[in-house]
C-alpha cells in the first residue's frame, strides 16, 4: 500500500493540563478540632497531633502559599505513631498541593498511596484511576497511564480524555496491536455517547494500521477519513490507490481522472492522458473540458509540448462540435432502439455537456429497456448526472446499484464518500 504509506500523518498531540484538574478531595472530613466541629459522626478522623498541620496546610495552600503548605503537608507526614487513615489523608492534601505546585510526580505518588491505602471510599476509586492515568501520561510514563487508564475504562469509566490517553500511549510505546485495539473501543465509545469521533483519533488508527501491515483495515480508515475530515491530501493518495490497485482498464482509468479532476488533485501530467482517453473513449466534451482549463491554469500550452497540446485542443474541440451537432440524431435513433446501450450512451454524451436533465432522462430510458452491457457503467454515469443535478439521495442510490464485483466498484464507493460530503 506504498500510495497510502506515503502519506505523512503527524501524531496527534493532546495537550494535558493539569492545573485545573480536580483533586477530589474531601477536606471536611480531615479532624475533630475546632475548625472541624461540624463533622458527623461515625467518621473516621485523623489524630489530633496529624490534624493541625494539614488543617494548616490547607490554609497556606487556599491562599497561595504552596510551597509552606507542602512544608505543614511533610511535617503531618513526619509524626510518629499515624494511623493507616492519618496516612491515607496526608497523602491526599500532599497530591492536592502537588498538582497545584505542578509536580506531577510528586502528586501521582501520593495518589497512588491513597488507592493502595485501603482507605480511599469505594466511590471515589474510578475517579482516583482517572487522575493516575493523566498524571502519569503528563510525565510521559506510558505503562502506568495505559495500567490505570485500562482498569478505569474496565471499571466502567466514561471520561473519553482517559480513552485517548491509553490509545496514545500504546502507540507512543510502539506496540501497535493494542494501540489499534483501544483506538476501536476508543471510537465505539464516542458513537455510543454520541460524541464524534476526532480526526487526530482516525489518523493514529491508521498509522497504527500501516505500521502493523494491515493493508484492508487502514483502506477502511482512510475512507472513514475521507468521510469526516476530506482533504485534497487525503483525496489525493485514495485516488491514487484506486488508480493502482485492482483490476483496470481505460474506462476505470478516465472515471478516475473524472474525480482527479473534479477535486482538483490532478496531476499536470494526467491532463493529456485524460483528454486521450476521453477521445478514445468517444467522449470529446470531456476532453474539451479538461484540456481548455489546462491552458487557462497555465498548466498546458507553455512548455517543451506546446504545439502537441495545441493540436490536441484542437482536435477535441473540432470533435466535440462535430459530436453535439449530431445528437439531435442520434438522440432519436436511440429512442427508437430496441435495446438500451444507446441511449445511455446518448446520456453520457449529454452530461458531457453538462445537459444533466436530458442525461438523466436517457440513461433511465436505457435502463428501463433493458440488454445494456455495460450496467455498471450505466449506473455510475446515473449517478453522476443526479449529482451534478444536486439530487445527492438518487446520485448515491445509483452509486451503490454498481455491483461489487465491477472494475468501477471502488470508483462507485468513493462518489458515495464524495456525494454525501457534498450533499
Amino acid at each position: 500500500m506504498r500510495f497510502i504509506k506515503a502519506l505523512v500523518l503527524s501524531l496527534p498531540a493532546v495537550g494535558m493540563t493539569l492545573g485545573g484538574m480536580s483533586a477530589v478531595v474531601v477536606f471536611s472530613s480531615l479532624v475533630s478540632t475546632p475548625a472541624y466541629a461540624a463533622e458527623k459522626k461515625g467518621e473516621k478522623q485523623v489524630s489530633a497531633k496529624v490534624g493541625k498541620p494539614l488543617q494548616e496546610a490547607m490554609k497556606l495552600a487556599g491562599s497561595g502559599q504552596l510551597k509552606d503548605a507542602m512544608a505543614k503537608a511533610q511535617e503531618a507526614a513526619a509524626v510518629s505513631g499515624k494511623t493507616a487513615f492519618d496516612d491515607y489523608k496526608i497523602n491526599e492534601v500532599m497530591a492536592y498541593i502537588a498538582v497545584k505546585l505542578g509536580d506531577y510526580a510528586a502528586a501521582a505518588k501520593a495518589y497512588e498511596a491513597t488507592l493502595q491505602s485501603g482507605e480511599l471510599p469505594a466511590d471515589q476509586a474510578r475517579d482516583r484511576l482517572n487522575q493516575l492515568t493523566k498524571l502519569y501520561y503528563q510525565l510521559k510514563n506510558y505503562p502506568k497511564a495505559i495500567e490505570y487508564g485500562s482498569r478505569y475504562l474496565k471499571e466502567g469509566g466514561t471520561d473519553i480524555t482517559a480513552a485517548v490517553l491509553v490509545t496514545q500511549s500504546y502507540y507512543l510505546e510502539k506496540d501497535n496491536q493494542h494501540a489499534i485495539e483501544s483506538a476501536n473501543a476508543l471510537i465505539s465509545m464516542a458513537n455510543q455517547s454520541g460524541q464524534p469521533v476526532q480526526e487526530e483519533w482516525l489518523k493514529l488508527l491508521l498509522n497504527c494500521q500501516l505500521a502493523a501491515d494491515r493493508d484492508s483495515d487502514a483502506l477502511k480508515t482512510l475512507d472513514q477519513l475521507l468521510e469526516k475530515y476530506p482533504s485534497q491530501q487525503l483525496w489525493s493518495q485514495r485516488l491514487g490507490y484506486a488508480q493502482t490497485h485492482g483490476a483496470s482498464s481505460d474506462r476505470k482509468n478516465l472515471e478516475i481522472y473524472r474525480l482527479k479532476f473534479l477535486l482538483g488533485v490532478i496531476k499536470d501530467s494526467e491532463y493529456v492522458e485524460m483528454a486521450q482517453l476521453s477521445l478514445a473513449l468517444g467522449f470529446p466534451g470531456y476532453a474539451k473540458t479538461v484540456l481548455e482549463k489546462g491552458f487557462s491554469s497555465k498548466v498546458l500550452g507553455v512548455g517543451p509540448n506546446k504545439d502537441r497540446e495545441t493540436r490536441l485542443q484542437s482536435l477535441a474541440q473540432t470533435n466535440a462540435a462535430n459530436d453535439q451537432k449530431g445528437l439531435p440524431s442520434f438522440e432519436k435513433e436511440s429512442i427508437a432502439a430496441a435495446g438500451g446501450d444507446s441511449d445511455v450512451k446518448l446520456g453520457e454524451a449529454f452530461a458531457s455537456y453538462g445537459d444533466y436533465d436530458k442525461a438523466v432522462e436517457s440513461i433511465k430510458r436505457g435502463l428501463k429497456k433493458g440488454n445494456v452491457k455495460a450496467e455498471d457503467e450505466a449506473h455510475l454515469q446515473l449517478g453522476i448526472a443526479y449529482f451534478n443535478l444536486k439530487k445527492t439521495a438518487d446520485a448515491v442510490a445509483q452509486f451503490k446499484a454498481v455491483p461489487a464485483d465491477s472494475k468501477l466498484a471502488d470508483v462507485a464507493h468513493l462518489w458515495v464518500i464524495y456525494a454525501n460530503n457534498r450533499g
